[in-house]
């Protein structure tokens, strides 16, 4: 009976531990991601690559396809009807 107990107890320290450095290791990895994302030369490659597309977009003679209008135009009045119940 007392192997069967130290046995289990060391089942689940060894558990604990487990999860516990696993999720340390996960949320390490979250801030360092968040970090780089959030950096200043990150978000000057962000604003910079938003500009270029913008600036592609506006030269184009149609922005949408013809699908991608339908599903939008559908979208919208879907939104306007609920608005409009309330």
């Amino acid at each position: 009976m007392k192997i069967f107990f130290y046995k289990s107890i060391l089942v689940f320290t060894l558990f604990i531990l487990a999860v516990h450095f696993s999720f340390g290791i996960i949320t390490k990895n979250l801030k360092n991601q968040y970090s780089n994302f959030a950096s200043k030369d990150n978000i000057e490659n962000l604003k910079i690559k938003i500009r270029e597309e913008l600036k592609d977009s506006s030269g184009k003679k149609t922005l949408l396809s013809a699908e991608d209008a339908k599903l939008i135009n559908n979208f919208l009045k879907k939104v306007k009807s609920e608005l409009e119940k309330n």
